[in-house]
């Protein structure tokens, strides 16, 4: 009788043994598949940003160019710059786009603008011009701090 309690005992220990390392096998494959998924993640943040920086950089040149409105170029900086995961030094670079962004926010823009009349998209493009030259030398600041951040 001592002997089965004693082999009893035993196949408990191995079966106890080989069930523990099933369970490290499995917590493993576990950590190996979550590693895995935090790798790519990290791979499809860093591939966006790139992406967003790379548009930025194509408004910067567009706006030094005069291809595109300080308005809408900053309302479009601003739009990607919040998608960027800037630290706060970075952040403040893309102040004066975000200022010009909300400072215009209330101009109407694309089916809005479109619906309005000749005489309120004049009144409203000459609201327009007056913040942008409120903010010129800003936004010239902040494109050149840009550019030379993204370069």
């Amino acid at each position: 009788m001592e002997k089965y309690a004693q082999l009893i005992m035993l196949l408990t220990i191995t079966w106890l043994g080989v069930y523990a390392v099933q369970i490290c096998w499995q917590l493993w494959q576990q950590k190996k598949i979550a590693q895995q998924a935090q790798a790519e993640l990290q791979r499809q943040r860093s591939e966006s940003r790139r992406e967003h920086q790379e548009s930025i950089a194509v408004l910067i040149r567009c706006l030094s160019q005069k291809q595109v409105s300080v308005t809408e170029a900053s309302i479009r900086i601003s739009g990607l710059a919040k998608m960027l995961d800037l630290n706060e030094e970075e952040r403040k670079q893309y102040q004066a786009f975000d200022d010009l962004a909300f400072a215009t926010s209330h101009i109407p823009i694309l089916g809005d603008w479109k619906r309005l009349s000749s005489k309120e998209q004049y009144k409203f493009t000459l609201q327009r011009e007056t913040i942008e030259s409120q903010f010129e030398e800003r936004i010239q600041h902040a494109v050149i701090a840009v550019d030379q951040m993204l370069n």
